[in-house]
């Protein structure tokens, strides 16, 4: 960061309590920039961009790794605050531009705010994903390019989730099983049980209801056990590589031989869990619900179901219905505030019509001048400094400045 930028601040507004967006919503915030002397800028942008990407190595000799990646882009929008003169209205390569306010190159000494808005696209995307050998992400990013200088730059991630739409309807139905197992060896009789779930698909904080009917007429003790794996599929070309994890691992009551019992187990969800992501060529997340009868030094009976994890339900888009209570994160405005005494400021010829934001130079300069002593914003607080910026009042992070 050079010295004349002394802040380089990215903030974007959450949508809801949750701090999730999905396809089609606005994601909104401001670039906080502050500098110290008068700096003339040739490039000054605001990107969004949505990408998956996978990275591993394997050892394929004695000497030699082998390296795998792979990436896949959804989305790139970028809004330019300043652009080189000589570079407007060109077509960027993969890059929807959107339109906002541009401003002149050069900005005086001060904490100026730069708004954006950006849609996110009506489109099947996977969700915010990171795991061992690749992730999903959507990311923000601002930089600041000037002549013979080191660029600018931050950036912050938002949470993405795919709207549950409701319509995998074959997802409600229940699955059944069973498995049996004839003791030889360390024992006689036999074994068996019948596993029942409710349905496929669950979404994120539910529970997953399974009743166990099970048959020791066998002459060894048991124990029902279950448990539920996500299974993480990295794809580079014709190379995979895979991730279980662990999300429940339980283990019931001992069975005793020659004993029938019935059991209902319930599996509470986390509403963080990660949705099933079938809707990338390079990432995969699955899950199977596991429930089997331990028995010591023999193969388990087991039976196992696939587990569908959706997107918790929305009734109406966020911007419609937000939670009860939830406040939204405003945009602070500029006061713009006559002159004192109805005399013409002592830059006028800078200032012609401090009532008119487009008239200015460059944003935020009247409310930096002559702040307004009566007006408290939630956010920034009009002094003759910088604004200061309270994390208490949003949810968002920004990442440190990089040169």
């Amino acid at each position: 960061m050079s010295r004349s930028i002394k802040e380089l601040i990215l903030h974007y507004d959450p949508i809801n309590e949750s701090n999730i967006f999905t396809s089609g919503d606005i994601v909104e915030g401001r670039v906080v920039l502050e500098v110290t002397k008068e700096i003339k800028v040739d490039t000054f942008f605001v990107k969004f961009t949505g990408d998956a990407d996978v990275c591993w190595t394997e050892n394929s000799g004695k000497y030699e790794i082998t390296s795998y990646s792979d990436h896949e882009r959804y989305f790139k929008l970028k809004q330019y605050f300043i652009q080189e003169s000589s570079k407007k209205g060109q077509i960027e390569k993969n890059t929807t531009l959107v339109s906002g306010e541009t401003y002149g190159p050069v900005i005086r000494p001060g904490s100026h705010v730069f708004p954006f808005s950006f849609q996110l696209p009506q489109q099947n995307m996977p969700p915010s994903f990171k795991g061992q050998h690749g992730s999903v992400k959507y990311v923000l990013m601002v930089k600041l390019k000037r002549s013979w200088k080191p660029s600018s730059t931050t950036c912050t991630e938002i949470s993405f989730l795919p709207r549950n739409d409701g319509t995998n309807d074959h997802l409600l139905q229940p699955q059944s099983g069973t498995a049996d197992k004839k003791m030889k060896l360390f024992g006689s009789g036999k074994m068996s049980m019948t596993v029942t779930a409710d349905k496929t698909g669950y979404m994120q904080g539910e529970t997953i209801r399974v009743s166990v009917d099970i048959d020791n007429s066998s002459s060894r003790d048991i124990k029902l056990k279950y448990s539920l794996k996500q299974k993480q599929t990295f794809i580079a070309g014709s190379s995979t590589n895979k991730e279980l994890k662990d999300i429940v691992k339980e283990t019931k009551d001992r069975i005793p031989s020659g004993e029938k019992t019935k059991s209902v187990v319930d599996i509470n969800l986390p509403r963080d869990l990660t949705v099933n992501i079938e809707n990338c060529r390079i990432i995969k997340v699955q899950y199977d619900l596991k429930v089997y009868l331990d028995v010591s030094f023999a193969f388990d009976p087991e039976v196992i179901f696939p587990v569908v994890i959706l997107p918790a339900d929305q009734q109406c888009p966020p911007w419609q219905c937000p939670p009860v209570g939830f406040q939204p994160y405003p945009p602070p405005q500029p006061n713009l505030v006559p002159y004192p005494g109805g005399q013409p400021p002592p830059y006028a010829e800078l200032y012609p019509n401090l009532n008119d934001p487009s008239a200015l130079p460059y944003p935020g300069a009247a409310a930096g001048l002559y702040p307004n002593p009566n007006a408290m914003l939630p956010v920034f607080y009009p002094t003759q400094s910088a604004p200061v910026y309270d994390p208490n009042q949003s949810t968002t992070e920004s990442s440190p400045n990089v040169p």
